[in-house]
């Protein structure tokens, strides 16, 4: 197994090859993009860069008519793949996915349908990430657009009657074939998927396929033994340990009350389950696992925190239990993906007026989200390694010489270390570095990344300005 890569550069997620041998131009322009946009994600393309020739180089590349979503998105998708084959991400990596919308109601973009109310337009991505063990975001294994049609709405009443290759839900299904075939090599995946992916085929195919899951159950199943529900057999077991959890504060949905953040005492209970197909469906039964964490005194006016969760990989110990559990919660890893796009990248707020055109940014905005997720990860579990590893040498420049400026009582000494890196960062995002303060979040480094583009660039132009002229 190779030692996990601390980051994989554009350069590496997009080796010589990538395009047609005619289309060299692309990787070119699409490589200089990216590098523009780590330093300015949330900016419009014509702020993009410091030059005309810069924003329009981006401009012609989205709108190319020969250039595409995936076309972007999988020459990186299959680097990922195969380094995850060659265990550069863990002998067993997360595949986490998720689906989120991209809200476009303000603009009158054709090829989109409805998303949430009916009110709403605009189009669905699912994203395949790749998660390390100690839930450091690795890279994109896969990503899938796509929008509703208008006059689908109202026809859930009758999805139970359809076949599965005629519903949206194969959308998970073929995510799951489409990561492992990049891949190439069985065992490399366990699949994390929240309870959309609830899907008894997911389950009957993946068995058949040897495919890993670890899905939370969205709903009382059918399962052999006493009682013949999933929750009430779970419910039986004996309580076999209990942890302390901190859980974040959520605001309040239509679904749900708002939940405030605290250290939540869950008491847990697992076992062997088996898994009876949908009567409309028929065929064989499944054999999964199943773990019950559950919040057994949650303070007053809140729900309590529980997660019921079904893995077709075998757990036979308390340990292996409360491993699902841990598994599960690094899945919060594609939810701040999701919302790094929305939110650091302002992907709902462009003015683009051909969906194609923002889907094709939707693929680059991936890619310099998952980097600057990953760079904040590694900050707090390698904190010793050296920050040129991950960051630009005129960024760890400017960093060394801001820093008695920035924390003038922890001036890095020596080799800038990339823990030290990520609080200069912070800082100049707006952290305030109180003893008490927890570790800054991903929007405060955002922020704090922009701006130390912005230095990074005056001091490249000090230093052209400062150059002897040419003879």
């Amino acid at each position: 197994m190779e030692a996990a890569a601390l980051y994989l550069t554009y350069e590496v997620l997009y080796p010589a090859g990538s395009f047609a041998q005619d289309e060299v131009w692309l990787r070119d322009r699409l490589l200089h993009t990216l590098q523009l946009m780590e330093g300015q994600p949330g900016v419009t393309l014509n702020r993009l860069g410091t030059s005309r020739a810069e924003r329009m180089g981006a401009y012609r590349m989205l709108v190319n008519e020969d250039v595409s979503f995936q076309r972007l998105l999988k020459p990186a998708a299959q680097t990922v793949g195969e380094a995850v084959a060659r265990g550069q991400a863990g002998e067993v990596a997360l595949c986490v996915h998720d689906r989120s919308e991209v809200e476009l109601s303000h603009l009158a973009m054709s090829g989109v349908g409805p998303v949430g109310n009916p009110e709403c337009q605009g189009f669905f991505v699912r994203t395949a990430l790749v998660v390390q063990a100690d839930g450091a975001a690795f890279g994109v294994l896969g990503a899938r657009t796509w929008a509703r049609p208008a006059e689908q709405r109202g026809k859930a009443k009758s999805r139970k009657q359809r076949p599965f290759e005629q519903k949206e839900s194969v959308l998970w299904w073929q995510a799951l074939v489409e990561a492992e075939e990049r891949v190439g090599e069985g065992g490399r995946l366990l699949h994390v998927i929240d309870a959309e992916g609830d899907i008894f085929e997911l389950f009957s195919r993946s068995a058949s396929q040897g495919y890993q899951l670890l899905v939370r159950a969205g709903q009382d199943r059918r399962v052999e033994g006493n009682g013949g529900k999933l929750w009430a057999s779970l419910e039986g077991l004996p309580v076999v340990g209990s942890r302390q959890l901190h859980v974040s504060a959520q605001p309040a949905r239509a679904d749900r009350g708002a939940r405030t953040a605290r250290d939540a005492t869950l008491s847990l209970r697992y076992g062997a389950l088996t898994l009876l197909p949908p009567e409309r469906l028929g065929g064989q039964p499944v054999q999964v696992w199943g773990v019950l964490v559950r919040e057994e005194a949650p303070p007053p006016g809140q729900k309590p925190v529980q997660w019921l969760l079904l893995s077709n990989v075998p757990i036979e110990s308390v340990e292996a239990a409360w491993g699902a559990v841990s598994t599960y919660q690094k899945r919060w890893c594609i939810e701040e993906l999701h919302k790094a796009l929305k939110t650091g990248c302002r992907l709902e707020r462009r003015q683009h007026q051909e969906r194609e055109h923002l889907e094709n940014l939707l693929a680059l905005t991936l890619l310099v989200s998952v980097k600057l997720l990953r760079l904040r990860t590694l900050s707090r579990t390698l904190p010793e390694q050296p920050a040129t590893a991950v960051l630009e040498p005129d960024e760890v420049q400017v960093l060394r010489a801001m820093a008695p400026q920035l924390a003038p009582r922890m001036p890095p000494r020596g080799e800038l270390t990339l823990g030290q890196a990520l609080l200069l960062i912070a800082l100049l995002g707006g952290y305030m570095a109180n003893p008490d303060k927890k570790p800054p979040g991903w929007l405060v480094l955002w922020r704090g990344y922009e701006r130390l583009r912005d230095y990074v660039s005056g001091f490249t132009l000090a230093r052209l300005l400062a150059a002897p002229p040419p003879a």
